[in-house]
């Protein structure tokens, strides 16, 4: 239910999107002509204008102009607004550029008028959308129904995205814990809370007794919903709380047979990019190694043991980023201004050039575009023994990109940052389709183009 409620919001973020863009143009068109637009002049340039809107979408989502998070953040979203007019302003030359034999106009002065509109009236719609969220009077009231620590930050959060809590019913509670809402320890008054407080939906934070159980199934006339802490949490923050998972989770939420046709159509989307940005790189291959070669000693290429899928092990390549004998003492995690990596590599590393190579491992099928990034297994053997169900991240094809990546820690060095990123991981790979697929390597296309590689 919460999914599908963040996802009409996006949706209605997007409609108000395409809508701008093409009063943006109406306006545009008023400035330039001085006059009423007839209907003429509007048939000459919306179907243009239409095209090149519809490559301007995936850019509003690469830069997160679809999270509602992000958007409430004025610095963040002034920063990303900024962002998003230099890339679609740099994706309009080239398609003007590319149509110029196909269209009769040139539209230099609407385009920017466009462009400037545009970004003024989205900021704007933004602000306003994120304020209405917030309207106390269209806000969703929750309850909780257990306790769990997860339950503080679940609050802000639900808060952010236009849920209220109103209580949590403890039975057990003691003043053990500090809670930001009122405790009730009567469970017998749920049924009156829930229609004096007006609740919608009640978030289950650990396991029903029979009691529990009994007394929810006699109160179903409420017509309230029910969501698992567990879930609630997923959908909030988009990552698994590794703490409230057990194997059963696994068995309830992995369906891996379920699968089969998405994986088939991964691959084949896997082999024809891998193929088509192959042939692109080719072109800048010998470049980049011979700028490799004359800024430090080593070979040109980088080849390493990782993990992949099911435990298999493989040869991932990559262009060397580190001094020659970077590891002569060892395995080590790479680290934030780590001082093995070259003054090249850290620009390849940020912008994921040195990455090209691992094309190969995508094309001879041990690498997935997207999925958990592939680990040395000298690293594994040890986080299994650290962090419960480290393995399970195996169960895919390891990419080049990952839901980990793109809004994980920058680092995984430590076990805080590594047990952080395998809860992305999670969530991938329980969640993972076309569509998260494409998110994903949209959100990467903006990593790359910030240069916040790692």
């Amino acid at each position: 239910m919460k999914q599908m409620i963040n996802n009409f919001k996006r949706f209605i973020l997007l409609l108000g999107d395409i809508l701008i863009l093409f009063i943006s143009l109406y306006i545009a068109l008023l400035v330039r002509y001085l006059e009423p637009v007839n209907q003429e002049i509007w048939n000459i340039h919306w179907p243009i204008f239409a095209i090149l809107f519809i490559l301007w979408l995936p850019i509003y989502y690469a830069f997160n102009f679809y999270d509602l998070k992000r958007s409430r953040n004025l610095i963040t979203l002034v920063g990303n607004t900024i962002k998003v007019a230099i890339m679609i302003t740099v994706v309009a030359i080239f398609y003007f550029y590319i149509a110029q034999n196909y269209i009769t106009i040139t539209p230099k002065t609407i385009l920017a008028i466009i462009i400037i509109v545009t970004s003024i009236i989205q900021f704007s719609w933004r602000r306003l959308f994120t304020k209405l969220i917030q309207i106390q009077a269209l806000e969703k009231n929750i309850i909780f129904l257990g306790y769990d620590p997860l339950i503080t930050s679940v609050i802000y959060e639900a808060k952010a995205s236009g849920y209220k809590a109103k209580a949590i019913f403890d039975e057990n509670y003691s003043n053990n814990y500090q809670a930001a809402i009122p405790v009730i320890t009567d469970l017998s008054k749920l049924p009156e809370i829930i229609k004096e407080k007006n609740i919608e939906q009640i978030v289950i934070a650990n396991s029903l007794n029979s009691k529990s159980t009994k007394l929810l199934f006699n109160n179903l006339n409420l017509r309230v919903n029910f969501i698992t802490l567990t879930h609630f949490y997923e959908i909030l923050f988009q990552k698994i709380p590794l703490s409230n998972i057990n194997q059963s989770w696994f068995l309830e939420n992995l369906s891996e047979g379920d699968k089969s046709a998405y994986e088939n159509q991964k691959r084949l989307f896997d082999i024809f990019i891998a193929l088509l940005l192959g042939i692109i790189t080719l072109l800048f291959i010998p470049l980049i190694s011979l700028l490799i070669a004359i800024t430090s000693k080593g070979n040109i290429f980088f080849k390493q043991i990782r993990t992949g899928k099911d435990n298999k092990t493989f040869k991932a390549i990559k262009f060397r980023t580190m001094y020659q004998n970077a590891e002569s003492n060892g395995p080590q995690w790479a680290t934030k201004n780590d001082p093995r990596i070259t003054t090249l590599g850290k620009f390849l590393r940020k912008t994921r050039i040195d990455e090209i190579p691992q094309l190969w491992n995508i094309l001879i099928g041990e690498m997935s575009f997207v999925g958990p990034r592939p680990e040395r297994p000298e690293f594994i053997n040890e986080l299994v023994k650290q962090i419960p169900f480290y393995k399970e991240r195996l169960l895919v094809k390891p990419g080049l990109t990952g839901w980990a990546q793109v809004l994980g820690p920058s680092y995984g060095g430590s076990e805080k940052e590594t047990l952080e990123k395998l809860q992305y991981d999670l969530y991938y790979i329980k969640n993972r389709s076309f569509f998260l697929d494409l998110g994903t390597i949209l959100k990467t296309i903006n990593t790359v183009l910030k240069g916040s590689g790692q």
